[in-house]
């Protein structure tokens, strides 16, 4: 039964990223799965994040953060790289300029809690644009 929930959430997050290639989509399936087995985050929560509803859940934290250091919008120590995630915001607004200053203006603030850093960014990122990478 995991394993059908699991399968069901992962075709969602597929589905649901915007401009994504094929390879990037494999990437963020793996990302995904391995984020999931490190957090435990409940399956639960992690689909009403998807749906904009962001609870003040620790393993959510945990696991954005996660998928946050994947795809390199954090280093390591929790620090924000501005340029790849313009880049990647830039791709996910097909080019549009304007949004993407926009996005990166109200969603790539630094914080000192990296988890805290990582919820905000997504969560600001999913009401402002409707992009989802959970």
């Amino acid at each position: 039964m995991k394993l059908l929930i699991f399968a069901v959430f992962l075709l969602v997050t597929l589905f649901q990223v915007k401009c994504q290639t094929d390879k990037q989509k494999e990437l963020l399936a793996q990302h995904y799965k391995q984020c999931v087995e490190q957090t435990h985050v409940d399956q639960n929560v992690l689909q009403q994040a998807r749906a904009g509803n962001f609870t003040d859940d620790p393993k959510l934290k945990d696991h954005i953060l996660c998928i946050t250091k994947k795809i390199g919008f954090q280093d390591e120590a929790g620090h924000l790289q501005k340029e790849v995630i313009q880049k990647k915001l830039k791709e996910a607004v097909k080019g549009n300029e304007d949004q993407t200053k926009k996005l990166m203006e109200a969603c790539a603030i630094t914080n000192q809690d990296p988890k805290l850093q990582a919820f905000n960014a997504f969560k600001c990122i999913h009401h402002k644009a409707k992009i989802n990478l959970l």
